[in-house]
């Protein structure tokens, strides 16, 4: 029983005077860490057009680099959900698609409010630019539209973080 102490009082002496990083064995990964975002550019020129809006709303806060990657994660995330179709649908209306998109910031807690003054904005406009200001059930043409609404704002938000 002696000799174990002195082992492990040897190698605690050790890890001392080396004072290795072993915050990797304890540390959980941080949520600012935000994984490469790929979106291709839009082809409709008046997408592109209400894009360079985001861009330009998302260049106002020196954090963009971070939330701009946050964002465009959610509106892929957002692309996805909308698209889902047959037993899978979630949202089957254009009021459900804005109402996801105003609960989805609040569930991840972005705390965007009052950085970009002109995103929410910048944002709707491209929202509506796809599917209008309309109260519709989405059909297949309406549904790829929200779809393509949704990667150009990542794609947007992706282009204002750099």
């Amino acid at each position: 029983m002696k000799n174990v102490l002195l082992g492990l009082g040897a190698v605690l002496i050790v890890l001392g005077l080396l004072k290795p990083d072993l915050s990797v064995l304890f540390n959980k990964p941080s949520v600012d860490n935000v994984s490469v975002v790929v979106v291709e550019k839009p082809s409709n020129p008046e997408i592109l057009d209400e894009c360079q809006e985001v861009i330009n709303a998302l260049k106002a806060d020196s954090d963009r680099k971070v939330d701009g990657k946050r964002l465009a994660s959610l509106y892929l995330d957002m692309a996805t959900l909308v698209s889902l179709d047959g037993e899978d649908q979630v949202v089957k209306d254009t009021e459900s698609i804005r109402q996801a998109n105003k609960l989805a910031g609040v569930m991840l807690r972005l705390d965007l409010k009052g950085k970009y003054p002109d995103l929410k904005d910048a944002a709707q406009k491209l929202v509506v630019a796809s599917i209008g200001d309309d109260n519709v059930l989405l059909d297949n043409k309406l549904r790829q539209g929200a779809v393509d609404g949704f990667k150009a704002l990542a794609w947007a938000c992706d282009q204002g973080s750099k």
